[in-house]
């Protein structure tokens, strides 16, 4: 977290806005656009397939992006009961997100990749906006990498519990019903006790290990 009060605070926040503007913009775009092509005409309505970012913007999450550090973005509304399958319409749309952001990680490390072949990272690293440049990009997939991690954790209110819903056995859902209930308590305990930490933390740098080694290959 950092505190945008402070001059260091502010600078990191506007250093790292586009990638946290971009991140949050292909994730809940990809829900909409997935639930769109699945029969969810409301999506069209609410102008939700857009990739402009303010269209996605929810202004407590944004509000506590910049007070706190963590926030979201606004949540897509879904009519499931236009799915000709809901259970697994509603898995496919929640798992989409989170795969759009790996999508988007692998590809900044892939433009980096191209830069550095053709040596034209060497030249910007020779100069102050190229090095910010190349720290946006760097800042860009750590982001996707963390959106699409912590977003599938398997409990409420995160993506992953949607998926992991579609799976589990019939005796199970209950205990997920209960679970959803109590979603706000679990995300501000996980946030606030900083154990999401230890349990994104290990697969982020693992991700994030595999796509320096494609881009130092």
């Amino acid at each position: 977290m950092f505190n945008i009060f402070s001059k260091e605070g502010l600078a990191l926040f506007f250093f790292i806005f586009p990638a946290l503007l971009l991140s949050l913009s292909i994730h809940e775009f990809a829900h909409a656009y997935t639930a769109y092509k699945l029969g969810d005409m409301s999506q069209k309505y609410r102008g939700r397939l857009t990739l402009d970012p303010f269209k996605h913007i929810d202004i407590v999450g944004f509000l506590c992006i910049m007070l706190c550090g963590f926030g979201w973005g606004k949540p897509v509304q879904i009519v499931d009961t236009n799915f000709k399958n809901r259970a697994k319409g509603n898995a496919i749309v929640a798992f989409a997100g989170p795969f759009s952001n790996i999508l988007l990680a692998i590809f900044f490390a892939i433009v980096i990749k191209i830069l550095s072949m053709t040596g034209v990272l060497g030249l910007m690293a020779t100069n102050n906006i190229g090095i910010i440049l190349i720290q946006m990009l760097s800042v860009t997939i750590y982001f996707n990498i963390v959106f699409a991690v912590f977003n599938m954790l398997p409990i409420p209110p995160f993506d992953g519990s949607k998926v992991l819903f579609y799976f589990l056995p019939r005796k199970y859902k209950n205990i997920m019903y209960t679970l959803e209930k109590y979603s706000l308590i679990i995300l501000l305990v996980l946030i606030i006790t900083n154990v999401h930490y230890y349990i994104v933390g290990p697969i982020v740098n693992f991700l994030q290990y595999l796509l320096i080694l494609f881009i130092n290959l």
